[in-house]
């Protein structure tokens, strides 16, 4: 298990659950529930710690140590692993001021964004969020958040702001992004709001790390299937592609290898339906004139 590749603390904190799981299976537990009692805690928080999902304890990262029979030097490399992840700079999104979003399953989305190395993004009938500009997403909020205070809304618009930070930042994410007609024409924010939103598309689509494909109102059934979600890849062996259904209660996070493959095959069959990136930016730009 090597550190050297992922740097970002949620990277090493899936390799560490890979190895722990690893390792579990090699000392003969074939279950969670089956090391469970040795180890004196529950199956579910083995489970959280073999996908990746939370760190251990130190305590029962050494008791797992000691009831896998883990000796010398492997001991050492595997605290030592344990240790740089845990004492990795806090990420922006852990700052106090964005923690009032970070309820339920929202937020799960930050640390999977800012680990993966590409991204398929199907947002639906709004532009990804990751190519949003500040007037449209202030425009979703004001709609969207009617309820919340004006406090909340802005922290709102400056966390989906700091998020598209993945895609100019040095070794920037690859982004795949597929959406609907549809989120072209609603004209969120008014004329003006949206032609300044269509415009950034257009600079967004130059760039050699974004790819931009609309499925088109003539597409058919595929014009309506609004649902959005994201699929991860991580960089290095160790880890997994991961995907999250986005739902008005929560980012679902899906590991599972059958569900994770149905939904990258989704997103092929609306890629094989969607114009061409160039036939995209034109048609951007006739929407941009229409205005």
């Amino acid at each position: 298990m090597s550190t050297s590749v992922n740097t970002s603390a949620l990277a090493i904190q899936r390799d560490l659950g890979e190895e722990l799981r690893r390792l579990r299976l090699e000392a003969g537990f074939k279950t969670q529930t089956a090391a469970a009692k040795p180890l004196k805690c529950s199956q579910n928080k083995i489970s959280y710690v073999e996908s990746g999902k939370r760190w251990p304890d130190e305590a029962l990262l050494k008791r797992m140590l000691k009831v896998y029979g883990i000796e010398e030097p492997k001991r050492t490399e595997i605290l030592a692993t344990f240790r740089t992840g845990k004492s990795i700079d806090r990420s922006w999104w852990q700052e106090p001021k964005y923690r009032s979003l970070i309820t339920g399953g929202f937020g799960r989305i930050f640390p999977l964004e800012d680990a993966a190395e590409t991204l398929w993004v199907h947002s639906g009938t709004y532009v990804p969020g990751l190519l949003q500009t500040r007037g449209y997403v202030e425009a979703l909020a004001d709609f969207g958040q009617r309820d919340e205070s004006q406090r909340h809304r802005e922290i709102f618009v400056e966390t989906r702001l700091r998020r598209q930070q993945i895609l100019t930042r040095n070794q920037p994410v690859t982004l795949h992004a597929v959406f609907l007609e549809s989120a072209l024409r609603s004209v969120v924010g008014g004329p003006d709001v949206m032609r300044s939103q269509l415009r950034h598309l257009r600079e967004m689509a130059e760039r050699s790390n974004v790819n931009l494909r609309v499925v088109p109102f003539s597409s058919g059934a595929a014009a309506t299937a609004g649902a959005p979600f994201n699929v991860f890849k991580f960089p290095g062996a160790h880890n997994k592609i991961v995907a999250i259904h986005e739902m008005t209660r929560g980012d679902e996070e899906v590991d599972d290898p059958v569900n994770v493959r149905r939904m990258r095959r989704r997103f092929s069959d609306l890629s094989d339906v969607a114009l061409t990136t160039a036939d995209t930016v034109v048609l951007i730009e006739e929407i941009e004139k229409a205005l």
